[in-house]
C-alpha cells in the first residue's frame, strides 16, 4: 500500500493554499521614539561621565609635580583631572574642618603657601596615617575648584568668613612702597611667595625692636607673686618699663624623646615684663637673670604698631617712616623693623585647583564596567531601532 502523493511545496504555497498562522496577530514592536531615546540617554550618560572614566583609565603611579609653586606656571594647564604628587607647606592657621550632616566624620580643606591661593587640599577623615600627617606632601586627584558643583558658595564663604596672616621681609615692603603709585594700591609678595594687594586703607602692624628695652619673662613656679619677680628684675639694676602681666609660654627646655611613656610638658605660666638696664651692666644683669631659672625667657622687646598702608612711607636706607593718626612721624631704620604683617581674607582665584588627597584612579574601576554596560545598551537601542525602520 502506498501513502497518497503529496504536494511538492518547495517553491512555496500552492495557487488557492491558505497560510495556517495568518490568523495569529503580529506582535507591536516598540515605538522607534522610545528606542532613539534609550539609546541617546545611554550616550548621554557616558558624555556626561567622560571626565570619570579617563581618570580612572590612568595608571597607579602618580606624576610627580614637584613642589606646588609650580602650579603657578603655564604648565600647570595640562594637569587637570590627574593623578598627582605634590610637595607644599599647607596654611594650617586658615584650614576648614568640614562635616557632612547626619555624620561624625571630619575632613581637612586647606590652602598650600606659596601658590597665590591657586591650590587647595581636601584631606581624608582622620585619623590619618603617620607618614601622611607628619610629611607635606600631598598625593591625588588634581582638579579645578570651578568644576565642584558647590564652587561659588565656599568662594563666598572664604572671603567672607576665612581669613590668613602674611608677614612680609621689611626691606621688600619698603621697597614695594617706594613704587607704589600715589594713593594707589601696594602689590607685595609675603615671606611664602604668596602675592598680597594691599588698599591704601588696609591695615598693617610694624613690629618696631625697642633697642633699649628686652622682655623678660620669669617663671610663676618660681616666683610665686608679680612682687618677687619684679624684685628679682629691679634688684639687678633693671627699669620696669611696662607690665604685662601672667602669660602662658612656650617651655625654655627641650622637649623628652618620643616614646610611649613621653606626654608633652604644659607649657610654664611667666610673670612677663618690658624692662630697661644701664647699657654698661645690661649683659652682666641678662646674664644673671638668665641663671635663675631654667624657664625665665629674655627676647627682644617689640612694640606693635598699627597703621594704615597709606600712613607709612619708605625710607632711602629701606626702613620705614611712621605717621599713626595724627601723631608725629616716627623714623624706623631697617635694623629696628622686626616684621611686617597683615590679616587679609582668603580670595580663590578663578584658576584655583583642588587636590582630593587619596583619591586613586583604581577606586573609580566601576566607572569603566558601568560605562560599558551604558554602551552596550545603546548599541542594543540602536540595533534595534534599524531593524524597525527596514521593515
Amino acid at each position: 500500500m502506498t501513502d497518497p502523493a503529496q504536494p511538492d511545496r518547495s517553491a512555496g504555497p500552492a495557487a488557492g493554499d491558505a497560510d495556517e498562522f495568518a490568523h495569529i496577530p503580529r506582535a507591536r514592536g516598540r515605538h522607534p521614539i522610545i528606542a532613539l531615546g534609550g539609546a541617546l540617554l545611554a550616550f548621554f550618560l557616558v558624555f556626561h561621565e567622560r571626565r570619570e572614566l579617563r581618570y580612572a583609565m590612568l595608571g597607579g603611579t602618580p606624576l610627580d609635580v614637584g613642589r606646588a609653586t609650580a602650579l603657578n606656571t603655564a604648565a600647570a594647564d595640562g594637569l587637570e583631572n590627574r593623578y598627582v604628587r605634590v610637595t607644599g607647606t599647607p596654611d594650617r592657621e586658615s584650614a576648614l574642618e568640614i562635616d557632612t550632616k547626619g555624620s561624625w566624620v571630619f575632613t581637612q580643606l586647606f590652602r598650600v603657601l606659596g601658590t597665590g591661593d591657586r591650590l587647595f587640599v581636601h584631606r581624608p577623615p582622620s585619623p590619618l596615617p603617620a607618614a601622611m600627617a607628619e610629611s607635606d606632601v600631598f598625593e591625588g586627584r588634581l582638579i579645578r575648584v570651578d568644576d565642584l558643583s558647590f564652587a561659588t558658595g565656599i568662594r563666598k564663604y572664604f572671603a567672607a568668613t576665612v581669613s590668613a596672616t602674611h608677614f612680609f621681609a621689611p626691606a621688600a615692603f619698603s621697597a614695594a612702597l617706594a613704587g607704589r603709585p600715589p594713593g594707589g594700591t601696594l602689590a607685595v609678595s609675603d615671606l611664602s611667595g604668596d602675592p598680597v594687594t594691599l588698599a591704601p586703607s588696609s591695615l598693617v602692624v610694624v613690629d618696631v625692636v625697642e633697642p633699649d628695652q628686652v622682655r623678660l619673662g620669669l617663671p610663676k613656679a618660681r616666683f610665686a607673686t608679680d612682687g618677687e619677680a619684679r624684685a628679682a628684675i629691679t634688684s639687678r639694676g633693671g627699669e620696669i618699663v611696662t607690665a604685662l602681666g601672667e602669660i602662658k609660654g612656650r617651655a625654655a627646655t627641650s622637649a623628652p624623646e618620643a616614646g610611649p611613656l613621653s606626654s608633652t610638658a604644659e607649657p610654664p605660666v611667666r610673670w612677663t615684663f618690658v624692662a630697661r638696664f644701664p647699657a654698661a651692666a645690661r649683659q652682666a644683669a641678662l646674664d644673671a637673670i638668665g641663671n635663675l631659672d631654667h624657664d625665665v625667657e629674655i627676647r627682644d622687646a617689640r612694640q606693635p604698631v598699627q597703621l594704615r598702608v597709606e600712613e607709612i612711607s619708605p625710607l632711602a636706607s629701606g626702613g620705614l617712616v611712621l605717621r599713626p593718626g595724627e601723631g608725629p612721624a616716627r623714623e624706623v631704620p631697617a635694623a629696628a623693623v622686626a616684621a611686617v604683617h597683615t590679616v587679609e581674607p582668603v580670595v580663590i582665584p578663578p584658576d584655583a585647583y583642588l587636590l582630593v588627597e587619596g583619591d586613586r584612579p583604581r577606586q573609580h574601576l566601576p566607572t569603566v564596567l558601568i560605562t560599558a554596560i551604558l554602551v552596550m545598551f545603546g548599541a542594543v537601542n540602536l540595533v534595534g531601532l534599524g531593524r524597525d525602520l527596514r521593515r
